[in-house]
């Protein structure tokens, strides 16, 4: 009776457990998407009020993994892959120059790549 009693009540208390770490795990996994989503179509800049100027070198032959890995490690930008996303969905997507650029914390996503591309924020819709 009570190896009964023990064993129904671990098992109650096993699924608990397991159903907490999917609920935490799905908590994680939304947060997650939402930040990455936010990121890719907020075209936000990491610090609004910075007027810090970076200088930041594009080679030639550099991929946007590459640019994206370079601005992220000189903080220009968040996540270098809501970068690379948002890069490939834009009409900036393959058209980075190489040279020699300065740039601030304070600039969104698409007025980094309309500098790194050349292309006017105005000449077209983004998308």
């Amino acid at each position: 009776m009570i190896k009964k009693l023990f064993l129904g009540t671990f098992g109650i208390a096993l699924n608990v457990v397991i159903y907490a770490v999917i609920i935490l795990f799905a908590i994680r996994v939304v947060t997650y998407s939402y930040h990455f989503s936010y990121q890719v179509f907020g075209n936000v800049a990491v610090a609004e009020d910075s007027q810090e100027v970076i200088p930041v070198q594009i080679p030639e032959g550099a991929s946007t993994d590459e640019v994206a890995a370079q601005l992220e490690k000189k903080g220009l930008i968040d996540d270098q892959r809501a970068f690379i996303v948002h890069t490939a969905l834009t009409k900036y997507s393959g058209r980075i120059q190489p040279g020699s650029y300065e740039l601030k914390p304070s600039m969104t996503m698409n007025e980094i790549l309309s500098v790194l591309t050349g292309i006017s924020m105005e000449d077209e819709d983004v998308y």
